[in-house]
């Protein structure tokens, strides 16, 4: 299997968690989607490169775009998909997803009791040591007046009491009472690139942390990645358990999240050659295609 260059792809990523589905949601799943789900991991659904490369198609161009149409074109590389806003659309309802994930968090936080204060002692002559800045319990247990914000429509405006800049994080949560801010990033990319955006999306926000620090902020800057075949990188779950939440709810939120971006990936797929100018504002994975409601359905 590793050394397949389709089917075999996913022993190469590294920086994405396993997925697990259990035999209870297997037995429940329809055949139909189960068959589409192994299709999409390992990129063996009709695509038109891989049928002109089974020989069931003339040529192997993208219906928008002209160019090669691979299953990683389709749903992450297409210049005209981009500038749709097909990309965009699924982005943000992940980032929905997400952010109702974080509020929730936000809102159990405040009905625990606050974490205890220690006492650090120090022998008679020894320097006293930093205290670790994030608190293992969580960030969200530190402060109980945090306030997220999420840049849904493109609305979000970093705050600018702590400093000015031009540049829009997807999501943004502030203490005042703390002074800690942290900034959050989603990039729903194809599982090949997760490491690749990671590092990209650090480096952007390197300068407006430094400025956050500066004017005496606290502050962290957490880009997160998902696959976009409903794939968990691992900076989700590093950055959620960052946050606190964890257990049933860290379980809850992960699930939530990895649904919404096979099912807004999935959706892409079957409408790869539709026109896009005829979705409905706001619209919802599911709610306007008649496929949707079988999974795999049409493949």
């Amino acid at each position: 299997m590793a050394g397949m260059s389709k089917q075999g792809a996913w022993t190469r990523w590294e920086q994405v968690d396993p997925s697990r589905i259990t035999w209870a949601e297997l037995w429940k799943a329809e055949s139909l989607w189960i068959k589409f789900l192994v299709q999409f991991i390992y990129d063996v659904l009709p695509s038109p490169a891989n049928l002109h490369t089974w020989g069931l198609a003339d040529t192997p161009e993208c219906k928008l775009c002209q160019k090669r149409g691979t299953l990683e074109h389709i749903l992450s590389s297409c210049s005209k998909a981009l500038g749709e806003g097909r990309y965009r659309w699924r982005h943000d309802w992940v980032l929905k997803v997400l952010a109702d994930s974080i509020c929730t968090a936000i809102q159990h936080s405040k009905t625990q009791a606050a974490p205890k204060q220690t006492i650090t002692f120090i022998r008679a002559g020894q320097k006293e040591q930093h205290q670790r800045p994030w608190p293992t319990a969580g960030l969200l247990s530190t402060a109980r007046d945090w306030q997220l914000q999420v840049d849904l429509g493109r609305q979000l405006k970093f705050p600018g009491n702590i400093t000015a800049t031009s540049l829009r994080p997807d999501m943004v949560l502030t203490s005042e009472s703390t002074k800690q801010v942290v900034i959050l990033e989603l990039t729903v990319s194809w599982e090949d690139r997760i490491e690749e955006a990671h590092e990209r999306k650090r480096a952007k926000y390197v300068e407006l942390s430094s400025e956050c620090w500066n004017n005496g902020w606290k502050v962290r800057c957490e880009p997160v990645e998902v696959g976009c075949r409903g794939f968990a990188g691992h900076s989700l779950l590093r950055t959620l358990k960052l946050l606190g939440v964890r257990g049933l709810l860290l379980r809850k939120a992960t699930r939530n999240i990895l649904e919404a971006t096979e099912r807004a990936s999935r959706w892409l797929w079957i409408r790869r050659g539709d026109p896009w100018s005829d979705r409905p504002l706001g619209h919802k994975p599911g709610t306007d295609h008649p496929r949707l409601g079988r999974p795999g359905e049409g493949v």
